[in-house]
């Protein structure tokens, strides 16, 4: 689902350019040195969505982004995609299904939050590692 191939001796390279695609994608102010976030899940308390939720706009005021990916309880859909109007240059919530979206978020994120509280280790993790993307 992503244009370049990289692997760990051309990561460095290639993140870079994987972050600025993203911010372009979802519409946000286009800076690779901006720290940007990621978040893909189910919207359930179970995957901790209402830990994230709560948790944004505890770190909003310093200088990184984020992007959330997901589908589930309609009142999370409704918070998630209210980040973009709360936070306009640095927030942006999809409340959708997109498998390539997704692999462009792991590929493009410096960091994945992973705030389950069920799964200590799901395939989110596996997959930010094997894209060079920090699990949180």
């Amino acid at each position: 689902y992503i244009d370049v191939k990289y692997d760990a001796t051309t990561v460095m390279d290639a993140k870079p350019l994987f972050k600025e695609a993203l911010q372009a994608e979802v519409g946000l102010p286009v800076d690779r040195n901006i720290p940007l976030i990621g978040f893909i899940g189910r919207l359930e308390e179970q995957k901790g969505s209402d830990i994230l939720v709560a948790a944004i706009q505890k770190f909003m005021g310093e200088n990184v982004q984020i992007v959330i990916l997901g589908t589930g309880k309609k009142a999370m859909e409704k918070q998630i995609e209210q980040l973009e109007i709360t936070y306009p240059d640095k927030a942006r919530g999809v409340a959708k299904f997109n498998v390539p979206l997704a692999h462009m978020i792991i590929a493009g994120a410096d960091y994945m939050l992973i705030p389950s509280r069920f799964e200590p280790c799901g395939l989110i993790q596996l997959h930010a590692m094997r894209y060079g993307t920090v699990p949180i």
